[in-house]
């Protein structure tokens, strides 16, 4: 069995050495590159003891071939060094890179080096990079090293062709995808948002950042987010949309379109919603899940808002959240009578929810704890455990269908 040593740092070795700190360490890489972190790199051979050479003869001579057979001999320190056994001795005691072109040389990375070196001069030779910024470019396609890395020839020019096409507020309070751009797909510029934001706000000073980012200095309109399911539960409401039986709206628009029923009723989960009944004057909004903020909408005020979740300690919490934006929020079918009735339907709930809901009524939070102590036969009664049934006692008994 081979003696394990801790001194006597072979060639492979050193070389992993380099790669791990220089190479694969991307901070240290983009500073090297960036000539934060300046030359030359030294690294200690650890050359041994007296002693130590004694106890690994093999080891000891294996360090000296290696290193008098190394291929780049001149990074190579060698100390005359005097062992009381092995009389006087040359040993390599320091590996020494003087620039970064010998480090890539010595980790046999020449072609991607090169490869990101073309793309970066390229991008910097154009006429639209400045003398004055021109560092400040160079910077920072460094700190996105590895999005320039990714990009094929033909797309680094789509790039570069791009980026002096972008003025601010060209997109005139449209959509992203509706710039005037030549010769160019908007798609292109939709999946290279972060690197182009960054070459624009060096080329345009600062300005890009300093108003909120690419979008709101283009004057394009965000992408909308969020969609929920609107769908109306009876004939009045649909003819007031249009006769839409369902559709969809972004969380954006839904904060400024009020909906044209009185009753708004929340409900958690997408199929939940599409199977709830009819009823007069009311509206279900679904699939929203923890994503609540629509309901900052002011137009909410003048309704009378519903709010139907699971039965566990994460849906209680959504209702908390619910309850603070709009205090009037009245909660179905979530309350130990619905829990009794279909308990046997109950399953687990990881735990996700560590603190005590603080909107909750008196009765939503000694559910909350009851559920949280195991007092059923579970933690968690999902909302499409519930019966069509059910719903429709629960609704009648708040008047909300009518006998």
């Amino acid at each position: 069995m081979a003696k394990t040593t801790h001194w006597g740092i072979l060639p492979k070795d050193a070389i992993a050495q380099l790669r791990k700190k220089e190479w694969d360490h991307l901070r240290h890489l983009k500073q090297r590159l960036r000539q934060q972190r300046p030359f030359p790199i030294v690294i200690s051979l650890k050359a041994p003891t007296g002693e130590q050479a004694s106890n690994n003869l093999d080891h000891f001579h294996a360090l000296f071939k290696e290193w008098k057979g190394f291929a780049y001999p001149d990074l190579v320190r060698w100390q005359q060094r005097q062992f009381k056994q092995l009389s006087t001795q040359n040993v390599p005691v320091k590996l020494i890179i003087p620039t970064l072109d010998i480090l890539v040389e010595l980790l046999g990375e020449q072609q991607r080096f090169k490869k990101i070196s073309d793309k970066i001069s390229y991008l910097l030779q154009q006429p639209f990079v400045q003398l004055n910024v021109e560092y400040v470019m160079f910077s920072t396609l460094i700190e996105y090293l590895e999005q320039v890395e990714q990009y094929n020839e033909e797309d680094w020019r789509l790039l570069i062709q791009l980026i002096p096409q972008l003025k601010p507020n060209m997109g005139a309070g449209h959509y992203l995808r509706a710039l005037p751009l030549k010769y160019i797909d908007t798609k292109f510029l939709e999946k290279n948002l972060v690197l182009i934001e960054a070459i624009c706000d060096v080329l345009h000073l600062g300005t890009v950042q300093a108003t909120g980012g690419l979008l709101t200095w283009l004057n394009c309109l965000d992408h909308p987010k969020g969609w929920l399911m609107i769908k109306p539960l009876c004939t009045h409401v649909q003819q007031s949309l249009g006769n839409l039986p369902i559709f969809q709206l972004s969380i954006d628009v839904l904060i400024q379109f009020e909906l044209p029923a009185e009753h708004i009723i929340v409900i958690e989960n997408i199929q939940s919603g599409l199977a709830f009944p009819a009823l007069e004057n009311s509206i279900v909004v679904c699939g929203g899940g923890k994503n609540i903020k629509w309901l900052d909408a002011i137009w909410l005020q003048q309704k009378q808002v519903y709010y139907w979740g699971d039965i566990d300690s994460e849906g209680l919490t959504i209702l908390s959240m619910v309850r603070h934006k709009i205090p009037s929020v009245i909660a179905l079918m979530m309350d130990q009578e619905t829990v009794l009735q279909f308990q046997d339907q109950m399953v687990d709930e990881p735990d996700s929810v560590f603190s005590e809901p603080q909107n909750l009524s008196i009765e939503e939070l000694t559910l909350f704890h009851a559920l949280r102590n195991q007092r059923y036969k579970n933690k968690r009664l999902e909302q499409e455990r519930i019966t069509n049934e059910w719903i429709c006692i629960y609704l009648k008994k708040l008047g909300l269908i009518k006998k």
